[in-house]
């Protein structure tokens, strides 16, 4: 094993629950969820988070040897504690043998699905708990997702009770109905739409006893899951549930498939169908989408009913060919590819494991507790709960467990460099009597750098251990060399130049296999010319979005405010180029703050500065269209908020098409101010300190006469002297909190300065920036 290869080893006390290749997964806002017995910890690489730094948690394992210049990966931690209170007591509800649930006896968590980023409010991700009683929840983050509390947001087993209690059948099957065994939740679709509309139809997937999926949708405006379809799969429990990636079969259509396992070893796929229809707003500002869902059988048999149960299920997706599937059962790797033009082999292949003589505990037969896929290589890579790791070479041409001549990588060297690994970060001497029982892994990068989580134990040791002495460790390791320099390079430029708004997720979970690699600051030092020049000139750059706005008639109204918000939120955020600009300005900023080098810190500020001044004027232009295709609805608030828009987009520097755009905004505002007789106030705040005047020079901060500085809210330019903001986690700028927050009154926020109160186009604006216009990260509060 390479020396020093472990970036993280981090020790948490927690009980563990049985191996689960979901046991150990990222949401999409960059966080690491690990599923224990009676807690789920939500775990943040400190790689690209600028706030909250005094809470980052470093555990050094072995300081004299440490002579690398990278700095230890960090972690923000929070925890989503279950309290094992019971809410559903399944014998009231049926008295058959068949309703009995044994997990009961001893309340513990059994599987978490985490939803896509930028479903709630606050832009984050919602969270579905299983718990051993078959009931499920749904969890969010309440203000601080990062450390903060995680609070249930609603009893998803009342809705599954009421539906169930709406058809026709017996108590029995009412009860098995309700009863969830599985959960899973699809990725965000892409429709295929320039810009991406921001509308959520990813679908949660629920598994239950009496062999049926049922599929439910969350409802931003209730904060509830709705059941939308169901569909039967099998004639017992639903044990396993695998969604494939999504795919754009035409224009306002998308197919995926849903891989489904039951008890009695049985693995069926069902093909899942979502339309796009668009319908004109009462405003006619922004369209307003339905969903359509249908479902049916793909025709061909995966597996058949053979009794031996499966442990493991996980779609592979593959760029230009069909998806995989991967299933694992005790002993053997079962692979599963549909019959296409675009299928290298179809059918079902068997491949059969080998044993990883590592410790006594060593056998092929263990449970899977992870399988992930690396495209570079072609490579699958399963981990059993026995510490082993296996490989399934040319996956998507000819799959095959014996690594070719030409491969490093094999299912030895893995399993050795795990073992390695297991050495060195427990505190005492191990040896062969000593098992890392592994419960679940997943690639860091998706490449040669892996996370998983494994508890030391020692099956010829028969004394007891209880709960509070249980430690798991997780651990952040490089398993095989490669040209790592290389892989940056590779990977940036694919980040920066492939990235989908669609998709929903947050830069700092799309940067996450490279900043890993960027801490170290000789690589930054090394990297300079060729990261500045991938960073300035990568290939699928797009252009500036142009676009243009249909015109609104009349007064404000709630239906033309809800108009305004969505096309706001779209045209901020939906743009595939602006995501590519923020993504370049993450990198840019991330190697600034590591970098050890003066000159080189000063090369990347530049650049800093010009992917800054980039996004500012898509924001500005956006901001422009918008208050003008809406300016017979402006009031004298509004009016006062547009002129500071143009204000600053007329400052030196400014692109043609944004002092044009400022230009034509400014002639009808002065026709319409003339009409309405609107008095034009100065631009000029006040400082909250001393109350001098403060003119606006600088749309990032200001400055008194009197020396006094005020940050400015990165959305409204507006001084912030309040503590009701929120700030940004990847670039520490902060914003005013949206008027629509919750307990917080949406007519008149008080925090708002006295000239801006009145404004709702401002109001809008506010609650259509969900995430941070300049890094596309998410907002968290203190207060």
């Amino acid at each position: 094993m390479p020396e020093f290869s472990v970036a993280s080893a981090l020790s948490l006390p927690s009980v563990s629950v049985p191996p689960s290749i979901n046991g150990l997964q990222f949401s999409d806002d960059g966080q690491a969820f690990l599923l224990t017995k009676h807690a789920v910890y939500i775990l943040t690489p400190d790689a690209g988070v600028n706030v909250e730094l005094s809470s980052v948690i470093k555990q050094v394992l072995d300081s004299n040897s440490r002579t690398r210049s990278a700095k230890p990966l960090g972690w923000l931690r929070t925890i989503l504690e279950f309290d094992r209170c019971l809410e559903h007591q399944w014998p009231t509800e049926c008295q058959d043998w068949g309703s009995v649930c044994l997990g009961s006896l001893d309340p513990s968590l059994q599987a978490v699905a985490l939803s896509p980023s930028n479903l709630t409010s606050n832009a984050g991700c919602l969270v579905a708990l299983l718990n051993s009683n078959l009931e499920l929840t749904i969890w969010g983050a309440s203000k601080n997702f990062l450390t903060g509390q995680w609070i249930r947001l609603q009893d998803v087993t009342t809705v599954l009770k009421e539906a169930a209690a709406n058809e026709p059948s017996t108590p029995l099957l009412r009860a098995l109905r309700a009863q969830a065994t599985c959960i899973e939740w699809t990725p965000q679709p892409d429709w295929g739409l320039t810009p991406a509309p921001a509308v959520d139809a990813s679908l949660l997937a629920v598994g239950n006893r009496a062999g049926s999926v049922t599929f439910l949708r969350y409802d931003s405006a209730h904060d509830q899951m709705v059941i939308v379809d169901s569909a039967v799969v099998a004639d017992r429990w639903v044990t396993h549930l695998s969604y494939s990636a999504w795919t754009d079969c035409q224009s306002g259509v998308c197919e995926a498939m849903l891989a489904s396992a039951a008890t009695d070893g049985s693995v069926t796929v069902l093909n899942i169908r979502q339309r796009l229809t668009a319908k004109p707003s009462l405003a006619n500002l922004f369209p307003e989408y339905d969903f359509g869902l249908s479902t049916h059988p793909t025709g061909e048999p995966v597996c058949p009913a053979d009794g031996r149960a499966v442990t493991g299920v996980r779609w592979v997706n593959i760029r230009g060919r069909n998806p995989i599937l991967i299933f694992h059962k005790a002993g053997t790797l079962h692979l599963w590819q549909p019959s296409t033009p675009l299928s290298a082999w179809s059918g079902c292949k068997v491949l059969v494991l080998r044993t990883q003589k590592r410790s006594v505990g060593s056998s092929a037969l263990y449970l899977a507790s992870g399988i992930c896929y690396i495209p570079s290589r072609d490579l699958a890579i399963v981990s059993l709960s026995d510490g082993s790791f296996h490989v399934v070479h040319r996956l998507s041409v000819d799959p095959t467990l014996d690594p070719p001549t030409s491969e490093a990588v094999s299912s030895d060297a893995l399993s050795a460099a795990s073992r390695a690994v297991f050495v060195h970060t427990e505190p005492e001497k191990m040896s062969l009597k000593d098992v890392d029982r592994i419960n679940g892994m997943t690639s860091y990068d998706d490449s040669s750098t892996f996370m998983w989580t494994y508890e030391a134990s020692r099956p010829t040791d028969f004394s007891y251990k209880h709960d509070a002495k249980h430690v798991s460790s997780l651990v952040v390791a490089q398993l095989w060399e490669e040209d790592t320099d290389e892989r940056v390079i590779q990977g940036l430029a694919e980040c920066i130049g492939r990235s989908k708004t669609a998709t929903g997720q947050a830069p700092i979970y799309r940067l996450r296999p490279i900043l890993i690699h960027l801490r170290d600051p000789q690589r930054i030092m090394r990297l300079c010319e060729r990261i500045l020049d991938t960073l300035r000139n990568a290939p699928f750059r797009e252009p500036a979005p142009r676009f243009a706005m249909p015109t609104c008639t009349g007064a404000q109204s709630v239906e033309l405010s809800r108009d305004l918000a969505r096309s706001l939120a779209t045209h901020l955020f939906g743009w595939d180029g602006v995501l590519s600009e923020r993504l370049r300005y993450s990198v840019a900023a991330f190697c600034q703050n590591y970098s050890t080098t003066p000159d080189v810190q000063q090369r990347f500020a530049e650049a800093v500065e010009d992917f800054v001044s980039n996004i500012r004027a898509h924001f500005l232009l956006t901001l422009l269209r918008h208050l003008s295709a809406v300016i017979e609805a402006l009031n004298s608030s509004d009016m006062h908020f547009a002129r500071r828009t143009i204000c600053l987009a007329t400052m030196p520097g400014a692109s043609p098409e944004l002092t044009k755009a400022a230009g034509e905004l400014s002639s009808r505002l002065a026709q319409a101010a003339e009409v309405r007789e609107f008095t034009q106030e100065s631009l000029d705040e006040s400082c909250p300190a001393c109350h001098a005047s403060i003119p606006l020079q600088n749309a990032e901060s200001a400055v008194c006469p009197n020396g006094h500085v005020w940050a400015r809210c990165c959305v409204t330019t507006f001084l912030l002297a309040t503590p009701m903001v929120r700030t940004c986690v990847g670039c520490s700028r902060k914003a005013f909190l949206p008027a629509s927050s919750q307990g917080t009154p949406t007519n008149d926020p008080g925090w708002l300065p006295n000239s801006a109160r009145g404004s709702w186009v401002l109001r809008d604006l506010l609650n259509a920036t969900r995430r941070c216009p300049f890094c596309g990260n998410n907002f968290f509060t203190l207060v």
